[in-house]
């Protein structure tokens, strides 16, 4: 079966198949994609299926008029702007671990383009995503005992890790030279009680000038003052672990006030942005690491406040967005923006993730050529993911591609979408024959399937028959060619014709309504004699008017 509901004329006549499954289709221009495409959306929405499109190129336009859902065209005078970065507590505890990988993509997309991050910059944008939002969510005011002491134990570590033996000789004359200087300071001591690392050095310092002094002691045996030098050993030991110490806990005060004064107010980019710039040189000089801020934070400023792309992710998205039943993101005039676009078309699909665990019913994602935007190697495991997770949620991933190319020389198509795809649709692939070999072996097709795709539009079987395009449809290993046959009303919503689309426009112009006006096109163009689709449009735009004012 199908991932969506579809009545199609085969061999067995009609069948409808309604199921959940991720798909994709390959449809080379002139063969029909659109109009296959725009049958399987007005039969998911029968199925009362929610519907999230994301597209380049009006395919949708008159769809979404006819079943008045919300089409929303990005422009520079409008733009799409969402706020990835805003979290309810609900999905910060339930789903915070998807959420936060989502972030890293867009955050690598914007910063690396299709280079993968390295491990540094992963761990460190992780780690500053997961504090942005600890200190939204759970503002911090200071490390209890426990976490204290896991963070003394740390950075001890880290510590020592750092002392090489010259250092640590050097350390060793360094507290030579206290014992030698140490002497009974009651007020030190006195200061030193709200203090037990002090307080502790403050003895050892005491008991090793004693020792010392029984080491030189004439009257003092041998073995006395060998066990003596042997104790002061061990107490310079813990001496130089002290002083260490001593050193980390007023580094953890430092961190501590440095935590304390990170506050996060409100969940935008602008925020995170100023969360990353001020807590990163922070990680950096802790860990010692390598880590460019300033490329970080050039590249990135464009979306900050006054940045050219200010409120592309900083402007809260029209709640009532989730309550629309179809939704079209048409994206076009930006297709060419190497940096907007494919952050535009990934926080499309993060609002689709969203919608889908909110609403309970079936939801359905297809993406047109958009996909292209995301199929890099720092996206290929979120796609991967998104594939994967839909099922989880009742709902429906869905790519469309018209170029062959796509298809064999990115593995990311093969990795992440038709690995997790159950369902292929295949259109006419008659442009591909000479060249059909690579993806008939990417796509795992026997002898019979091919056959079976070159007979599609091949075969003389149009006589009597309405407008209709053929498709091939395999699930599995059951495949076959089917005929899509639509109603004249259906062709007027799914035409991407311009002088077609121009005609419908006159008359949605006339009657108000999408419905209203295909229903007049198409019996106007009955009442003119039944011309061809094409023939009659022409008619309309040549007088400018619906065909009953074409007297006046």
């Amino acid at each position: 079966g199908l991932p969506v509901c579809i009545d199609i004329t085969g061999k067995e006549g009609k069948v409808k198949m309604t199921d959940n499954a991720n798909f994709f289709c390959i449809g080379p221009s002139g063969s029909g994609k659109s109009f296959h495409m725009n049958s399987v959306v007005r039969q998911l929405l029968e199925q009362h299926t929610d519907v999230v499109m994301v597209d380049t190129g009006d395919s949708y336009e008159g769809i979404c008029g006819y079943y008045k859902g919300t089409y929303i065209s990005y422009s520079k005078e409008k733009p799409i702007s969402m706020n990835p970065f805003k979290v309810t507590k609900e999905e910060y505890e339930l789903n915070f671990g998807e959420k936060k990988n989502f972030l890293k993509s867009l955050i690598f997309l914007i910063f690396k383009g299709n280079d993968f991050p390295s491990k540094i910059e992963d761990m460190l944008i992780n780690q500053t995503i997961v504090e942005y939002y600890e200190a939204y969510f759970h503002p911090f005011t200071k490390f209890t005992d426990k976490e204290r002491e896991g963070l003394r134990q740390k950075l001890l570590v880290a510590s020592k890790m750092e002392e090489d033996y010259d250092k640590f000789s050097h350390s060793m004359e360094d507290i030579d030279a206290q014992i030698r200087e140490a002497e009974k300071d009651k007020q030190a001591e006195s200061r030193a009680l709200m203090l037990p690392a002090e307080a502790r050095r403050l003895k050892l310092l005491r008991q090793c000038r004693s020792l010392y002094a029984l080491a030189q002691d004439e009257a003092a045996s041998k073995g006395e003052k060998e066990r003596a030098l042997q104790i002061i050993e061990n107490y310079k030991k813990e001496l130089y672990n002290n002083s260490m110490l001593i050193k980390i806990d007023k580094q953890i005060d430092h961190i501590e006030e440095q935590k304390r004064r990170l506050k996060v107010r409100e969940l935008s980019f602008n925020s995170y942005y100023e969360f990353a710039l001020e807590r990163i040189p922070q990680i950096v000089a802790q860990e010692k690491i390598q880590f460019n801020i300033r490329d970080f934070a050039a590249i990135l400023k464009q979306f900050y406040r006054g940045g050219e792309l200010e409120m592309t992710l900083n402007s809260d998205l029209d709640v009532n967005l989730f309550d629309e039943q179809f939704i079209v993101f048409e994206i076009d005039k930006i297709k060419d923006d190497p940096v907007l676009f494919p952050i535009v078309v990934l926080i499309i699909m993060d609002v689709f993730l969203q919608k889908m665990r909110i609403k309970k019913g079936r939801k359905a994602l297809i993406i047109e050529e958009a996909w292209k935007a995301i199929a890099s190697p720092t996206m290929a495991e979120y796609i991967k993911y998104l594939y994967k997770t839909v099922r989880k949620f009742h709902g429906i991933a869905g790519v469309v591609t018209q170029e062959l190319n796509d298809v064999i020389d990115s593995p990311i198509v093969k990795e992440a979408i038709i690995n997790n795809s159950d369902v292929k649709i295949l259109l006419d692939q008659t442009k591909f024959k000479d060249r059909y070999e690579d993806i008939a072996a990417i796509l795992g097709l026997t002898p019979i399937q091919r056959q079976q795709i070159f007979t599609i539009n091949a075969l003389n079987n149009r006589e009597g028959r309405s407008y209709f395009k053929e498709v091939w449809i395999c699930r599995g290993q059951n495949s076959d060619v089917y005929g899509v046959e639509e109603a004249p009303e259906c062709y007027w919503a799914y035409t991407t014709e311009r002088t077609e689309k121009e005609a419908l426009k006159l008359y949605l112009a006339h009657y108000g309504t999408m419905q209203e006006a295909i229903t007049q096109i198409e019996a106007d163009r009955k009442r003119d004699g039944g011309h061809k689709y094409l023939e009659f449009a022409r008619k309309v735009n040549q007088h400018q008017k619906v065909m009953s004012l074409w007297s006046s």
